[in-house]
């Protein structure tokens, strides 16, 4: 994988449904911040979406620890390059600011990329994400910046007709 200001091209399938080469670039704040995750990121086949209970319980199904309350839709590919795009934008973080309010998470996705996997999960009371490998603590930081496009693809998945 290359970072910080190269582009990388992603081949895959999403679903039943191809995806086509697409780029996606990983500013070199965001590459530092996700560390290997970033590479799960951009080479995942699928990502799940999830809806969250706000406490932590050892319950199944689980995504970091918060127990699965809705599994939504898997994304389509414009959903996939959406939230890659606004993962690896340094544009959508706060790094030199931190929030003094509890991590309730609410939502959140799963990205599988062959047996490999990583989760971001959302609280959107206190606009942070957090970002995780199985067994792993999560790397939480800030998404104002990019909240109202998470808003928006949230509003896509979840909200019903």
């Amino acid at each position: 994988m290359r970072r910080a200001g190269y582009s990388l091209v992603v081949l895959g399938a999403i679903g039943w449904t191809a995806v086509t080469a697409s780029a996606a670039t990983l500013d070199k704040a965001a590459a530092n911040f996700l560390g290997d995750i970033a590479d799960i990121v951009a080479a995942a086949d699928r990502v799940e979406s999830v809806q969250l209970e706000a406490k932590t319980d050892m319950v199944e199904p689980s995504v970091q620890g918060y127990a699965v309350r809705e599994k939504g839709p898997d994304l389509t590919v414009g959903q996939v390059e959406t939230l890659r795009t606004l993962i690896f934008s340094e544009a959508s973080y706060i790094f030199d600011k931190s929030k003094r309010c509890p991590f309730l998470a609410d939502a959140g996705f799963v990205f599988h990329a062959g047996p490999r996997e990583a989760s971001v999960v959302l609280s959107q009371s206190c606009k942070l994400w957090g970002f995780a490998r199985p067994g792993e603590r999560p790397k939480i930081e800030d998404y104002d910046p990019a909240e109202s496009e998470i808003k928006a693809l949230l509003a896509e998945l979840f909200e019903k007709p």
